[in-house]
């Protein structure tokens, strides 16, 4: 047998099989600072040895490392555990010392089943979930995939808990749990959306040109290891329900649907102009709604220790920072913008692609820089300013207007 992760939880496992008899051959981790664990060699470079359990008690960590791995799994008992003969338990998955499993439960793969935790008859534990020490199911409990009971909660029968939900420790559930979100108490109450949870469910506003763009990034991100979204459509107010949007998917409805839904969802507003962003955003009043960043894999930032950026942006491809930048929220970064040292940006601004910031550049809110603009070291830009296309901002512009040219100047409409 091998185990992957070389962690505190593998030292549980490894006493688990040491009491069943089971040889331990090797270890796996990426963390080459290990050598051993408990007298076991730990390599740092999978062969395709197998069978293997992986060894890491972070329901998502596991789940992405299964889906790499393909290979055959084991499946770890302690002795004294008591499982009925008419129960069945995945690969992967490890149930640990003094657990009850009872008749016609299921154990899905890859589970953690811990120390004297009480899964009654006829549960059914989907894939990748977490039961901690002296938790107890009652019969008939579903909980889906990702899902992380706390130590010595209590779920009563019958009651369905949501993928990648975490319940709090002591918690007694007594009605189902949707997915996605952090829940605790006696009774069990939904406080949060549980944002670090895998296989997150993600809507993009907005049909058109952008959106397109930002379903693509999101594919990107998935591909890189850097996300596990899963995109269920769109809204727009300006399209009917069902209109389908390329291969992508299709529109779910419009605004009033989405502060209808009752799921906790992940939202990322993809309308180019600053103004209707900032307005759509100030619509949504819907608790469950969380706007992620969504930055591309290909993003490059000179110096992490100093980069701050808030929530809600999207940095497309090839875009850069160097060292003490600052994003704020809900801006675009459409592809190929430079940022250089100690630019500021505040909130809801939209750059085209090729748009440069000099050092000490400061740009407010619900700015619009044209496709390979340039604003020059030291310039402050303040709000609601149109920067025209190949211009080049020389000096501090006034809040509202646009400014066109070689240096930019304020531009008469009339």
């Amino acid at each position: 047998m091998y185990l992957y992760g070389a962690s505190g939880h593998a030292k549980v496992i490894i006493d688990m099989l040491n009491a069943s008899g089971v040889k331990i051959d090797a270890l796996f981790d990426d963390d080459k600072t290990i050598s051993e664990l408990m007298s076991i060699p730990v390599k740092h470079q999978w062969n395709r040895e197998s069978p293997i359990i992986i060894s890491i008690g972070n329901n998502f960590t596991r789940k992405q490392i299964a889906e790499k791995l393909c290979c055959e799994y084991g499946i770890a008992i302690h002795p004294s555990a008591i499982i009925s003969p008419y129960a069945s338990i995945g690969e992967g998955s490890v149930v640990m010392q003094g657990t009850i499993v009872q008749s016609s439960a299921h154990i899905g793969k890859h589970c953690i089943v811990n120390t004297g935790a009480t899964v009654d008859h006829e549960c059914v534990i989907e894939d990748y979930v977490h039961i901690s020490p002296k938790a107890t199911l009652c019969g008939n409990v579903y909980v889906e995939e990702g899902a992380w009971i706390g130590a010595s909660a209590v779920v009563v029968p019958g009651v369905r808990i949501g993928k990648w939900s975490l319940i709090g420790a002591g918690s007694v559930v007594v009605s189902d749990i949707p997915d996605g979100v952090i829940a605790y108490g006696n009774p069990c109450r939904v406080k949060s959306v549980h944002k670090t949870c895998c296989s997150k469910r993600i809507a993009i506003y907005g049909a058109g040109g952008l959106g397109r763009e930002v379903a693509g990034g999101i594919q990107r991100i998935n591909q890189a290891g850097l996300g596990n979204w899963n995109l269920v459509g769109f809204y727009d107010d300006a399209k009917p329900k069902g209109f389908k949007v390329s291969h992508l998917g299709e529109v779910l409805g419009g605004m009033d649907e989405l502060n209808a839904m009752e799921q906790p969802m992940a939202l990322a507003i993809a309308v180019g102009t600053p103004m209707s962003r900032r307005m759509i955003h100030d619509r949504i009043t819907n608790p469950m709604i969380s706007f992620p960043n969504l930055i591309s894999p290909s993003f490059k930032v000179l110096d992490p220790s100093t980069f701050k950026i808030g929530e809600g942006n999207i940095i497309q491809d090839n875009c850069s920072v160097t060292c003490d930048v600052e994003i704020g929220d809900y801006n675009v970064l459409n592809g190929s913008n430079v940022m250089g040292h100690d630019v500021k940006v505040g909130n809801f601004n939209v750059m085209m692609p090729g748009v440069r910031l000099s050092g000490e550049v400061s740009i407010g809110d619900n700015n619009l820089l044209g496709v390979d603009s340039v604003v020059l070291q030291r310039v402050k830009v303040g709000n609601n300013i149109t920067l025209g296309a190949g211009s080049v901002l020389m000096t501090k512009p006034k809040d509202g207007f646009t400014y066109i040219g070689v240096p930019a100047k304020k531009f008469d409409f009339k």
